[in-house]
């Protein structure tokens, strides 16, 4: 958790104005829908409005391209913000509202000034600009009278108000007498992990007056807890780790938990994607299903052609209907016919009936077991989506989805990303070098560029990666089951499971002609049974 309240803040301006005050912004881009990065020369100041992660921060991290659309809050901030230069950064209150005050020369020579409001609220958070007296130019998040829960509205041109919160004690008018007797909650931006930590009016007045602490706390080893910047912790962590400065801090948390700008966009994107194909085929296999279930008794057709072939002799055109005996079912039924027809033009429209469902139900169950194959393999895509680590990884994904026109971009671009060749990824276990797959195109490429005769490992009847044996060594009994340890830790399968994990070398694998990527077929394997 990134632990950001009002008191946070209050500290936190200051070396946000100290990283970027007098530096002017020479280039805007919004990623997504509600993040803008603002270039001040090689810096780059973030905000994200996302509910999951509302932060504002500098990095010169360079987290790669992402070609993106430009959008009309960009096109306003552009045109406002672009040549100029970081005044001030205030806060509203201690509430987590902050205030960037911008000035700019005009085409006249003019001194314009702007403000750019950051409302930290959550799911409510907003961005706006405005000029100098806050009469609102444009807003991030676009609220109407029809479509908004929320009683603040708004449109260009007027009065931008300040969000309505809840009355609250400034935490500059609390005293020491009466302390004991105030709720903390009820102290303006004061969240719950700075309340839990204060037991007195002394660490009130320490916390509130102090340098800023950057440390983050470990629950378990590489696995974060908290992120603060304040002299607070949680009852229980593993370890922790300080850092000299928010913007330090920040960058760390951000990179382990990946949920830097790129990564996320790019993440978002290749989710979005795979689980609309998903639905798409579900979709279809229920219409599919459908079909076979209405086309299942087509024998009944022919059935009922032979019984009516037997009496055709008595048979006369004009008939709407007759009954016959079954000889199939030994019982009598009736069977309707087109009056308009003769006997004979009866019979052939009953037996081309027999045949037409015969094909679709035939086809429509060579369907389902490819469309079956199809969302396998999408399934399998959305887990390497989940599991993914890195911004390379994931453009490993995109790259298989586009090849698989999942994905569409141009048609320069695919060929690009058709020729890249992978970097597969290696660790070492017991000092054996094996290689694995982070996406289905990787599987299919360690397989193809590995010796024919090394070991190849994969859980069996699961998704996940290919891992394969750099060199090809004589492996004991210890090392085997370490591998395929491994193996397991690489799909989706939950702690405390048991799961078969089947090895044999490449040579016995197949790749069926026509097969979607990592999908391969092999009669010889032996196997091991892993405990994660």
């Amino acid at each position: 958790m990134l632990y950001f309240d009002g008191i946070s803040l209050s500290k936190y301006k200051n070396e946000l104005l100290s990283n970027l005050k007098g530096n002017s912004i020479n280039r805007v881009i919004q990623p997504n829908e509600l993040t803008l990065n603002l270039y001040f020369g090689k810096k780059q100041l973030v905000l994200s409005a996302q509910s999951s992660s509302v932060i504002c921060y500098v990095t010169e991290k360079n987290e790669g391209k992402i070609s993106v659309e430009e959008r009309g809050f960009q096109l306003s901030l552009k045109k406002y913000l672009v040549g100029a230069i970081l005044n001030k950064i205030e806060q509203l209150g201690f509430d987590r509202v902050l205030i960037f005050e911008f000035s700019k020369l005009n085409e006249l020579g003019e001194l314009k000034r702007y403000k750019l409001y950051f409302e930290m609220m959550g799911k409510h958070s907003n961005i706006i600009l405005t000029t100098q007296d806050n009469k609102i130019i444009d807003t991030l998040k676009r609220f109407s009278l029809d479509s908004s829960k929320s009683k603040r509205v708004f449109f260009n041109g007027m009065e931008y108000e300040h969000p309505s919160f809840e009355k609250k004690l400034s935490p500059l008018d609390v005293k020491r007498d009466g302390f004991e007797d105030i709720s903390l909650y009820e102290v303006e931006g004061i969240g719950s992990y700075t309340a839990k930590s204060i037991d007195s009016f002394e660490r009130f007045q320490e916390i509130l007056t102090s340098e800023i602490k950057p440390t983050i706390y470990f629950e378990a080893e590489n696995k974060i807890l908290l992120a603060t910047i304040l002299d607070i912790s949680p009852v229980k962590y593993h370890s922790k780790l300080e850092l000299k400065t928010s913007k330090e801090m920040i960058e760390y948390y951000l990179t382990n938990t990946n949920t830097f700008t790129t990564f996320k966009i790019l993440q978002d994107k290749l989710f979005n994607s795979i689980k609309k194909e998903i639905k798409k085929v579900e979709k279809t296999i229920f219409n599919i299903k459908k079909e076979i279930e209405e086309k299942k008794d087509f024998i009944k057709y022919k059935e009922r052609g032979d019984i009516l072939a037997s009496s055709l002799y008595q048979l006369k055109k004009g008939i709407e209907q007759v009954e016959l005996y079954d000889f199939y079912n030994e019982k009598m039924i009736l069977i309707e016919l087109d009056s308009r027809l003769y006997p004979q033009e009866n019979l052939e429209k009953i037996y081309k009936k027999y045949t037409k469902t015969k094909k679709g139900y035939e086809f429509a169950k060579t369907r389902l077991l490819e469309l079956s194959e199809s969302l396998n393999y999408l399934k399998s895509v959305e887990e390497f989506i989940a599991k993914s680590d890195s911004v390379e990884a994931l453009k490993g994904i995109e790259s298989e989805l586009i090849l698989q026109k999942i994905l569409k971009v141009a048609k320069v671009n695919n060929k690009k990303n058709s020729k890249k060749t992978p970097v597969i990824p290696e660790v070492k276990i017991r000092d054996v070098v094996v290689k694995y797959g982070r996406n289905n195109l990787e599987n299919d490429y360690i397989i193809r560029n590995t010796n024919r005769e090394n070991l190849w490992f994969h859980c069996r009847d699961i998704t996940g990666s290919h891992v394969v044996i750099k060199e090809s060594n004589s492996l004991t009994d210890k090392e085997i089951y370490e591998i395929a340890l491994f193996c397991a830790k690489q799909s989706k399968i939950p702690v405390g499971s048991k799961v078969v994990v089947e090895y044999t070398k490449i040579k016995n694998l197949n790749k069926p002609k026509g097969a979607k990527p990592g999908f391969v077929t092999y009669k010889i394997a032996d196997r091991v049974i892993v405990a994660l």
